[in-house]
């Protein structure tokens, strides 16, 4: 029997939550915390591994307990001087911490600022410098030290704050965490009052927070958030789930694994749980990921679709392994697509909620033959844990090939559509009605529009404007109030929106066509042997690609079929927690059986495209793009602009060639 059980779910809503919350719809962020902390403050608000923050609190704090922690941080910052809409700066991998600090900060009437952990020095100054940061919160030591590294040139940085609970500092540019939190529990001794008067007298128009986005062709800018913004949005996606059939409430729980600096995962997995009482349960790491939705059993958690191409290509490299293995699931998916028409209805949208009765749908012939291949199929979502519920996507595209894959497993991924401006998600395909290669309809208290040129526009949920930008603010909105997304979109007659590009992305060849690069970058998101692809064609007759191998994959195939390369031009780096192969010497990539795979992977890809869109010339590269090279953005973004100046040579030598 399913963990839930809908109709039992609504009838809790109707009767409990919904009337207990009625009154939080709109609130602040700060009235959204206490309210959470007061009805149920002994309930399990975050879980983690103790045993990476030495023994903290066994691992767990209740709503009580994470309460007391945020009032001392937030004493700590008061004590220190921090004033309303005064800005204090966060550069942290996720942790429990950083969630004690982003409610500190706000509830103290200061705005967080965001910084990706992975940002270079120069990328911190220019955050911290243009928003004027007065203090930091440092998420490790090697943090730290790169800031006290560029300390001269930030001027209005005063303290940095080590999140780490037995760190006694030495130097009077830094305190430890948990010295801050004795400093700030001393002080609300005597300014409790001053304190809850500064968080209840919040409004929301406050600001909250400030992200800056990714930059992919210059600096990045200072996205606003008010807490009307960040409140509006949470409200918003609580009714439309209720409408959906999946609603959130205490009994559920979220693993956080996605970076926090990011508006998707503190949006969808943070803040949605604060509002909702659900519980955070914060992964090691994105590495261990699987292990830890075994350990944690969450309900749901937000993804972005590299990662669900990696479970598929890895699932598929098992399945190949093992050829008695890969005859059996060939079979059982068969029977599991046809099974899936079955959850489709007349506008391709599948039903994909756990009450719905699939089985009870199928001819007696089919249904006997899915009850055996569902047990192959058991065995795929028991990886997702035994509560599981549903998963967002979101961040870029999703294969629809790949999501069908995953629906026939029976695991509801639901893909979305937002940015940081829009305060996460303004599109969602709902769980009774999903419809692969689409982000769904208008959702989360949005409406979406298209603009004469097919630009989407949409309003609810937004940011105010652009920190020291007043000519980027005039831009970003239409004379009525709409934001311009700078994404192109179509909508279809269910009211269902798919991105085509992002505007400045579109590439207009010299024979006057428009490409998409998504479109042909997404044929690649599933292959086995292509780990990347960043497609050209600006001002030129033809498309041509620089595609980077899979090493991964393919250092397993020189190793069982004895191919000698040099192992010494192997790359390593850590990536979320693991080790991979970012690159190799070139007698790898020379190797005729990876140019021939390669060769097959394009020509199938092309074979799906249209003459003008197909790619003529391509060059194989020996190392990933990667965020340290300036090449990629921290959520995964190629950056056009850089690339097209790094392989300058090697994109003309390609245009002399015959094609």
């Amino acid at each position: 029997m399913p963990f839930y059980r809908l109709a039992e779910r609504q009838k809790f809503i109707q009767k409990e939550w919904i009337i207990i919350f009625q009154h939080l719809q709109k609130s602040t962020m700060s009235q959204g915390f206490y309210h959470t902390a007061s009805l149920l403050p002994d309930r399990v608000a975050q879980m983690f591994n103790a045993d990476l923050y030495n023994g903290d609190n066994n691992g767990q704090f209740t709503w009580k307990e994470m309460q007391y922690r945020v009032e001392g941080i937030a004493g700590g910052l008061l004590s220190m001087g921090l004033e309303k809409k005064q800005r204090v700066a966060m550069m942290s991998t996720n942790s429990p911490y950083w969630t004690h600090a982003d409610v500190a900060t706000i509830c103290s009437g200061g705005v967080l600022v965001t910084i990706f952990p992975t940002l270079s020095l120069n990328e911190v100054k220019y955050i911290v410098n243009d928003s004027e940061c007065r203090y930091f919160y440092a998420g490790s030591h090697q943090i730290l030290e790169k800031v006290l590294s560029g300390w001269d040139e930030m001027p209005s940085l005063e303290k940095v704050i080590l999140l780490d609970m037995n760190y006694r500092a030495n130097d009077s540019r830094i305190i430890g965490l948990g010295e801050l939190i004795e400093v700030g529990k001393e002080y609300m001794k005597s300014h409790y009052q001053e304190y809850e008067q500064i968080w209840k007298s919040l409004t929301l128009p406050d600001w909250a927070t400030i992200l800056y986005t990714s930059g992919t062709t210059g600096a990045g800018k200072g996205v606003i958030l008010t807490h009307n913004s960040l409140s509006e949005r949470v409200d918003g996606t609580h009714k439309y789930f209720v409408q959906a059939g999946h609603p959130v409430d205490d009994r559920d729980l979220v693993l956080s694994f996605l970076p926090l600096s990011h508006i998707f995962d503190r949006m969808c997995s943070q803040w949605l749980a604060i509002f909702r009482g659900a519980t955070i349960a914060y992964a090691d790491s994105a590495a261990t990921l699987m292990n830890d939705l075994q350990k944690y059993n969450p309900t749901w958690f937000s993804c972005v679709p590299r990662l669900y191409e990696k479970i598929y290509a890895q699932f598929n490299q098992m399945m190949a392994a093992s050829p008695a293995k890969k005859k059996m699931f060939d079979w059982a998916y068969s029977v599991g697509e046809e099974a899936l028409t079955y959850r489709m209805d007349e506008y391709g949208r599948y039903n994909m909620r756990s009450d719905y009765n699939l089985e009870a749908r199928l001819p007696a012939g089919l249904r006997m033959k899915f009850k055996i291949a569902d047990k192959l199929f058991a065995k795929v979502r028991a990886l997702f844990g035994s509560r599981f519920r549903f998963s967002f996507s979101a961040s870029a595209g999703i294969d629809p090939k790949l999501l069908r894959f995953f629906y026939v497993m029976g695991i509801p991924v639901l893909e979305g559509y937002g940015s940081t401006e829009t305060c996460s998600a303004t599109n969602y395909n709902p769980m009774y009605a999903a419809k692969p290669g689409s982000v769904g309809p208008e959702a989360n208290g949005s409406n979406c529009r298209l603009a004469e040129d097919g630009e989407l526009e949409v309003r609810g949920g937004l940011f105010i404007g652009y920190l020291n930008k007043p000519e980027e603010d005039a831009a970003a909105f239409t004379e009525d109030g709409w934001f311009r997304t700078g994404d192109l979109a179509t909508v279809d007659d269910d009211g269902y929106y798919k991105i085509v590009d992002r505007k400045k992305a579109i590439i207009c060849l010299a024979t006057g066509k428009n490409v998409a690069p998504y479109k042909l970058e997404s044929k690649f998101t599933t292959s086995l042997v292509v780990e990347q692809i960043f497609v050209i064609g600006d001002e030129r007759n033809v498309i041509s690609a620089l595609i980077v191998p899979s090493f991964a994959y393919f250092i397993e195939l020189y190793e069982k079929q004895n191919i000698v390369y040099d192992r010494s031009q192997l790359i390593y780096t850590e990536m979320q927690g693991a080790q991979v192969c970012i690159g190799a010497g070139q007698d790898f990539i020379n190797q005729p059986i990876l140019k021939e795979m390669i060769a097959e992977n394009v020509r199938q890809v092309n074979e799906t495209l249209e003459g003008f869109e197909q790619i003529k010339q391509y060059t194989i590269i020996n190392h990933n793009f990667t965020e340290e090279n300036g090449e990629m953005t921290p959520t995964l973004k190629l950056k056009k602009k850089f690339i097209l100046e790094h392989y300058s040579d090697i994109i003309e030598a390609m245009y002399k060639r015959d094609y």
